[in-house]
């Protein structure tokens, strides 16, 4: 296994406790995984705590304030960004039939993988809108719309199907149309959603690592795909079961079997949302992301670090985090944006 961090036997033996804790989400949609700035669950803040990552159970109402955002978990795979001045309501939190309501501001939605029997809804404007395939999907509830990036959406008006396609939009008024846009042309959200995506992946590298070398009673017994904990780096990651899996954003995800084509190389770092030290690689994690020089968020649930870790000397940008992957020092802070 690759070395990852120096830590105490203290953090150590704590870290382990995390992952029997709860290496496998439960099966349910809904986990709050990250916030910056001030979100409320159901009209009471959500006070940040490392390894705790609040549930929205049927009828739960997330709504985040004019700097707030919020990534929630759904079903294995899917992934609902919610943007600043939002609010959304879980409908159905079951992984089989995941619907949530978006009731003011804009989300993004982005499907990596749809496992077979999965369901994941959106409403939006009193519109149901589905989606069958991989890809990357904006809801605007204010005028209620969804746009295709990449992929498809069914939307279903009264007992008729409207099937979207990448490039197009669906205007979601009493008439339901749909109309093309320039699906190069992207907004904060995204941006952020994309970033959001890549720290996933990095923390899924090491994730099937441990996997595959037997951590958190896994090994190669693993057998089930979905979202699992990475102790290391504070957050949940998609491992998928077998092979590998592309987010529509581009980057790679490796099951435990296949995790050696990636290559995790770190000589140093802090993770827990503090100061980066020193590292001086900046090989790739995966196949498809480089962050030589570039500090990358822990992600775990709260705020951004306060400290990042780009490198003063990397040639890289500073993503709000706390790995730094090819400076000489530890860097300025940064908020992941």
């Amino acid at each position: 296994m690759h070395r990852i961090a120096r830590f105490s036997c203290f953090t150590a033996v704590a870290l382990a406790t995390a992952v029997q804790a709860q290496s496998v989400i439960s099966a349910r949609s809904g986990t709050i995984h990250y916030v910056e700035g001030k979100v409320l669950l159901n009209d009471q803040e959500i006070s940040p705590k490392f390894g705790e990552f609040p549930g929205m159970e049927n009828g739960a109402v997330l709504k985040t304030t004019g700097e707030g955002r919020v990534e929630v978990l759904l079903s294995p795979g899917a992934i609902l960004r919610v943007g600043e001045s939002s609010t959304i309501r879980m409908v159905a939190n079951s992984l089989v039939d995941t619907r949530v309501e978006l009731q003011t501001g804009k989300a993004v939605l982005e499907c990596a993988e749809i496992l077979k029997g999965n369901n994941v809804t959106l409403l939006v404007g009193g519109k149901s809108v589905s989606f069958a395939t991989n890809g990357i999907y904006e809801a605007t509830a204010e005028p209620p719309a969804v746009r295709v990036y990449k992929g498809e959406a069914t939307v279903l008006t009264g007992e008729k199907l409207l099937i979207v396609k990448k490039g197009h939009e669906a205007l979601l008024g009493d008439v339901v149309t749909a109309e093309k846009f320039d699906d190069n042309a992207t907004d904060d959200l995204y941006n952020w959603s994309s970033r959001r995506s890549g720290y996933l992946a990095l923390a899924n590298v090491s994730a099937a690592s441990s996997m595959n070398n037997g951590y958190g009673g896994y090994g190669y017994g693993y057998t089930n795909g979905g979202w699992l904990w990475n102790p290391w780096m504070g957050m949940f990651t998609m491992v998928p079961m077998d092979g590998m899996l592309w987010s529509p954003f581009g980057y790679g995800f490796y099951s435990p079997y296949n995790v050696g084509w990636a290559y995790p190389y770190y000589s140093g770092g802090t993770y827990y949302g503090g100061t980066g030290s020193s590292t001086s690689s900046g090989r790739p994690v995966t196949s498809s992301m480089s962050y030589g020089g570039t500090g990358v968020s822990s992600g775990r649930l709260g705020s951004a670090a306060s400290s990042g870790s780009s490198g003063s000397n990397g040639g890289g940008r500073s993503l709000g985090g706390s790995i730094g992957g090819g400076g000489t020092s530890g860097g300025s802070a940064g908020h992941g944006r």
